[in-house]
């Protein structure tokens, strides 16, 4: 592997990916990915992305619902630039062979989904983000981009404020080594997996975050966790709750109790489309009025021939585990799904930190605020790895090669994730109070305590989980209100005060 790269992306989901084809014309691209190149939360996203085609449709349409989803805490320029930029790039995957699904008059064939107030959800069936990633592992063939498997990201290499590469592990060789770049491109998806129940898949552990924070960038909302409404109570796979897509419900999937009672309207004037923030609260709370362990979802009133058609993913995974969808309702959960808060950046996808860039679900642009709209990310993921590919050429013309310091010695550190999921699922879920913050707080600063600056060769993941849960516990008490995806017991209700980003500034303890 080489010792020095131009371009230098961790993760191959549809940021890296889109980064990596679009920069290789201006230097040479290695993207490093800790299991197969396949493996990445876009894989496994079902629903598609939310861009505007519609004839009843229009940017500014989207970027009302997208604002106000996000109740107050989206950047307007940030929502502004993904909205208006998205569709060519939705066009140019299409371009490339994406097999969107199409209507009888060869247009896109917009779905519906919570929170949005026209059809405009681009996707491929249910299986829209394979999709996208096999189209883009093939761009970069043809685009002369390196991928390397089973190399785990360790830590940042920062000297003189600027960042310049990583230290890695080779997991097949098990030997630590470094890579010096021009620019480093954080693309490592989020961090379900600091939660016991979750859609995201086992690689979701948020190194990118934790990397970046302890090499003194600043990250932000933190504690604006996604709970998808629903996840089968009964379907694990790989360690992940599987996901029925909020589509679903967009084409007439109706929430219901276990007793075969409807609920939504009650909770939101927009029923079972309402906000996802909205519905995985509702959904909570009635299964603790009915003392059930889940609630239903129904789509037996459609054609099965529609469902079986529409959904062909959702249908046969369901089928395969002895549940017909045609035939009768699915038991769903909430689970823990997609981050809003991560590596502050700005329009460019610029970190605080020069030459660190950071992009997806592991970056905060402010288009999410407090709640993400439905089918965002993937939108989100195009723009910006768009923009960060345009900066870089000029990132790379002002970088001179620099003698790097020796990292400290490597160091096996404890397995603590068990514990770690443990506590946020009882303290820091869909609904919190003060005291179990505090709660939490204390358990997880001991274990941080476990950990010293050097680099943890064995367990690495479980070092990341704890910082990213104590980042997500420490924003959760600064905000004393209640807002979009935080809901405080304590404090109910949204505060003007409390109206802005909640940025964390590290502490340097273990900072290269």
């Amino acid at each position: 592997m080489p010792k020095q790269v131009d371009f230098l992306v961790v993760g191959s989901g549809i940021a890296g990916l889109t980064f990596a084809n679009k920069a290789a014309k201006y230097g040479d691209v290695l993207v490093l990915t800790k299991k197969r190149k396949a493996d990445s939360s876009t894989n496994y996203a079902q629903g598609g992305i939310a861009a505007v085609f519609g004839e009843d449709d229009a940017p500014e349409y989207h970027i009302r619902d997208t604002i106000k989803a996000g109740e107050g805490l989206c950047h307007e320029k940030a929502v502004q630039t993904m909205v208006r930029e998205g569709p060519a790039l939705v066009e140019e995957l299409h371009s490339m062979g994406c097999r969107f699904s199409m209507n009888s008059r060869g247009h896109f064939d917009l779905g519906q989904e919570g929170g949005h107030s026209r059809r405009r959800i681009v996707h491929a069936k249910d299986f829209t983000g394979q999709e996208i990633e096999r189209v883009l592992l093939e761009e970069t063939k043809k685009a002369g981009v390196s991928i390397s498997e089973n190399e785990i990201a360790l830590d940042l290499v920062v000297q003189d404020r600027e960042c310049q590469g990583i230290y890695y592990l080779d997991a097949d060789t098990r030997q630590i080594d470094l890579i010096h770049a021009s620019a480093t491109v954080l693309a490592t998806g989020g961090a379900g997996q600091v939660y016991n129940h979750t859609t995201n898949p086992p690689i979701a552990t948020g190194d990118g975050i934790a990397m970046a924070y302890r090499a003194g960038a600043k990250v932000a909302n933190m504690e604006f966790v996604q709970f998808h409404p629903t996840a089968v109570y009964s379907i694990k796979i790989d360690g992940r709750s599987f996901l029925v897509s909020e589509a679903v419900r967009g084409e007439g999937g109706v929430l219901k109790t276990k007793n075969g009672v409807t609920f939504m309207k009650k909770y939101h004037q927009s029923g079972n489309l309402a906000p996802r923030d909205i519905v995985a609260r509702a959904c909570l709370e009635e299964m603790h009025r009915t003392r059930s362990k889940y609630v239903l979802l129904d789509v037996s009133h459609l054609q099965a021939d529609f469902i079986k058609n529409r959904f062909p993913t959702i249908y046969e995974t369901c089928l395969s585990w002895g549940l017909d969808i045609t035939r009768e309702p699915i038991p769903v959960v909430p689970a823990a799904h997609y981050l809003c808060g991560g590596i502050y950046v700005n329009e460019w996808a610029e970190s605080s930190i020069p030459r660190l860039f950071a992009l997806g679900e592991c970056s905060c642009t402010g288009v999410h605020g407090a709640n993400r709209l439905a089918s965002n990310s993937l939108l989100e993921a195009l723009v910006f790895a768009k923009r960060a590919a345009k900066r870089v050429e000029s990132v790379k013309a002002l970088h001179a090669s620099r003698p790097i310091k020796t990292k400290k010695t490597a160091v096996v550190g404890p397995n603590l994730l068990f514990q770690i999921k443990e506590i946020m699922d009882q303290y820091v879920g869909l609904i919190r109070s003060e005291k179990g913050l505090q709660s939490a707080k204390r358990m997880v600063d001991n274990f941080r305590c476990q950990f010293d600056d050097g680099i943890h060769i064995i367990n690495a993941e479980s070092r990341n989980v704890t910082v990213v849960a104590q980042l997500i516990i420490e924003s959760a008490l600064e905000r004393k209100e209640s807002r979009g995806l935080h809901f405080m017991t304590d404090y109910p209700k949204k505060k003007k005060m409390h109206c802005k980003d909640t940025i964390k500034e590290p502490v340097l303890r273990d900072a290269l």
